[in-house]
This record gives structure tokens, C-alpha cells and sequence, in this order.
């Protein structure tokens, strides 16, 4: 589709906290890229999208059809659309950027990039440790629904029991709850994935006025048990972290 055209390979990666938030919303990171400073897309009748990931690794987002283009706000914007045949490989193909990793946007007959690897479907990344990491609603969907796409995710979340909370990012506001038994955190997390409340009545109450609520939720462990503690040696620590972090009087926990 790209023989004889004018397309321009595109690497978007920025450490902005604004930037990290955009990066996790395609259509957000979609609108961004139709913003530009200088006038980077003229002459191309297509680009092709990469987030920039670890070191040289860059993954892909797609390839979009270059429109008409205008100035707003000091800026030309573009019009992008989104070419259908290549979905299957967003968020799966990963390449290699290769040592110009500067240049964020280069012609795509000038500079050839190896593949590193096609990603499961489903895949979220690769499991950081129990600790070192909190998924938003989303994520944490994707995750539960691709088990074997997210091998290591699964074998380590349902290994062990824990304390785990939600943070409500709209608000700021505190969940915390504590998963025991077969499967432990990973269960629990399964039931949430369902419509974001888990069975919970605290967060069905957010639900009733905006049953989309949940997408504001964000995801972490922070405590993993020994098997060997009793539900109720859990239930205590649960308890000792509502205090520690007051998700009962300024949070979402009312027991």
C-alpha cells in the first residue's frame, strides 16, 4: 500500500506526566498527533505511528491517510485517517528505532527498521513485579480477558493473597480491599473487570448516577500475604491499611 507513496515513519515518546496520560488513551494520543508546531506531515500522503517504548524499542500505533491541513492556534492540524488494514497489528508489531532516535519522524523509504517481535493479542507488557506497578481500568480488563497473552501477569497475581487498592482518579478517593483463597489477587481482580464494582456497595453507589464510572479507576497491590495467614489474620491487615491511608473517612471504605 506504501510502494510509490510518500509516508513518513513517525516515534512519539515524551516524559511528560501529560504525555504518560495521553500514551494509555488512543484517542487522545490520536488527536494529539494531529497537532504540530512546523508544518512536519506536508508532502505525505501517509505516516506510520509508533509509541517509543525502553531503549530503541518502538511500538506500533498505525497508519493514517494525510488530508488537508490548517492552522489553529498557531499550529497546523491535520487531518489523519486511520487506514483499517493494519489493526490487527496495533499495540503487537514492535521495531526497532535504530540509533536516530532523536529524529522522532523520518521518511519511510530512507530508513528501514528491523521487527522485533508481533505481540500476543492482549498483551499489556511485561510483568514489573507485585510492587512496581498500577494498571488503569482498562489495563486491567485487557489483562484478566487475555490470560495466556498474559502469562506471567496471571501466575504471579493468583499465587499469592494480598492487600490491593483502588484510587478513584477522579477524585482522589480510596479503596481498599484484601483478596484470600483460590486464585487470590487475580480472582478478585476478575470480578471487578465484570462492571468495575466487584460486588462492592461503596463502589456500586459511584456507578448508579454514571455506570461508566469505573473508568476512572486505577489499580495496585500494596501488600503481597503468605498463604499461611488465615482470612481473618487478612482482614486485619486490610484494616490496619484503611487506617494507615483514611479510606474510611476521606476515602470510598465504610466498614
Amino acid at each position: 500500500m506504501l510502494e510509490g507513496k510518500k509516508a513518513k515513519l513517525v516515534r512519539h515518546k515524551d516524559s511528560r506526566e501529560q504525555y504518560l496520560h495521553i500514551v494509555k488513551d488512543r484517542k487522545a494520543l490520536l488527536e494529539y498527533q494531529k497537532e504540530q508546531a512546523k508544518d512536519i506531515f506536508k508532502g505525505c500522503d501517509f505516516i506510520v505511528s509508533f509509541i517509543g517504548d525502553e531503549r530503541k524499542r518502538s511500538r506500533f500505533v498505525g497508519v493514517f491517510k494525510v488530508g488537508k491541513s490548517k492552522i489553529r492556534n498557531g499550529k497546523f492540524y491535520y487531518e489523519l485517517d486511520a487506514v483499517p488494514e493494519f489493526e490487527d497489528l496495533v499495540d503487537r508489531l514492535v521495531i526497532d528505532w535504530g540509533n536516530n532516535a532523536i529524529s522522532w519522524h523520518q521518511w519511510y523509504d530512507r530508513q528501514p527498521k528491523e521487527v522485533i517481535e508481533i505481540l500476543p493479542r492482549g498483551f499489556i507488557g511485561n510483568f514489573p513485579g507485585l510492587l512496581s506497578f498500577v494498571l488503569e481500568f482498562d489495563e486491567m480488563r485487557t489483562l484478566v480477558r487475555n490470560p495466556d497473552a498474559n502469562y506471567e501477569w496471571r501466575h504471579h497475581l493468583s499465587a499469592v493473597n494480598g492487600v490491593y487498592m483502588i484510587l478513584d482518579n477522579k477524585t482522589g478517593h480510596q479503596y481498599i480491599g484484601s483478596a484470600c483463597g483460590n486464585n487470590g489477587i487475580w480472582q478478585r481482580w476478575c470480578d471487578y473487570a465484570v462492571n468495575g464494582t466487584g460486588g462492592n456497595k461503596e463502589l456500586i453507589a459511584l456507578h448508579q448516577n454514571d455506570p461508566l464510572y469505573h473508568r476512572h479507576f486505577k489499580f495496585s497491590v500494596l501488600q503481597s500475604l503468605p498463604s499461611n495467614l488465615t482470612p481473618r489474620e487478612i482482614v486485619a491487615i486490610e484494616k490496619l491499611y484503611k487506617q494507615k491511608l483514611g479510606s474510611r473517612a476521606h476515602g470510598l471504605n465504610k466498614n
